[in-house]
């Protein structure tokens, strides 16, 4: 295992938080899950790229997630863990949550909570097709390095932006998922 890898995982062990529990209100919430494969070589992180068929964000890389829905009863951690089960067939009894990062928003004002979890066991993916069109794995210590972002201006619903870029090989993680990526970085390396 990459030496930025082992030294985060135990950073992660050392870190706790409270997870919190939401009453409906007038905010629309949703929960994402980094979920890292711990019982795998460079602990990769789950990403999923979206169906090209989607309505919003198609052919983009992105977390598992979604909007807390009732049966979630306020709680992030089960929304996250039941959107990676939907979406790639993730068992939520392989997840062990050490931690919820601090919320953010979306470009839509959506509240995020971005869900660290941890998946000690092989897993079979099951891609809930009109959704995800597959699974990306991408080694943790690749997140953990501050020069792998950078600032870029695109157009995205008609205006211009910056957005915070993540070159992953071919592919590209960018806006949302980028600034939460950076945001797990910040948190497993606090003097960066």
């Amino acid at each position: 295992m990459h030496a930025i890898t082992a030294q985060a995982l135990q950073r992660l062990a050392q870190l706790s938080g409270e997870a919190p529990h939401l009453d409906a209100g007038p905010e629309k919430v949703a929960a994402v899950l980094i979920a890292l494969l711990a019982a795998e070589p460079e602990c990769p992180v789950v990403f999923t790229q979206r169906a090209n068929g989607m309505r919003r964000h198609a052919g983009e890389i992105s977390l598992p997630g979604g909007l807390l829905e009732a049966v979630d009863q306020g709680s992030v951690i089960r929304a996250a863990l039941r959107e990676a089960q939907e979406e790639v067939g993730l068992p939520p009894a392989a997840v062990q949550v050490p931690l919820v990062l601090p919320l953010c928003r979306n470009s839509r004002g959506v509240v995020i909570y971005p869900v660290v979890g941890i998946i000690t066991r092989p897993l079979r993916w099951r891609l809930q097709a009109k959704e995800v069109a597959e699974v990306i794995k991408v080694p943790l210590s690749h997140f953990l390095q501050a020069d792998h972002y950078r600032q870029e201006r695109r157009v995205y619903d008609g205006e211009e932006k910056h957005s915070l870029v993540l070159d992953c090989g071919t592919e590209q993680i960018w806006g949302l998922t980028a600034r939460i990526m950076n945001n797990l970085r910040l948190h497993l390396h606090p003097d960066d």
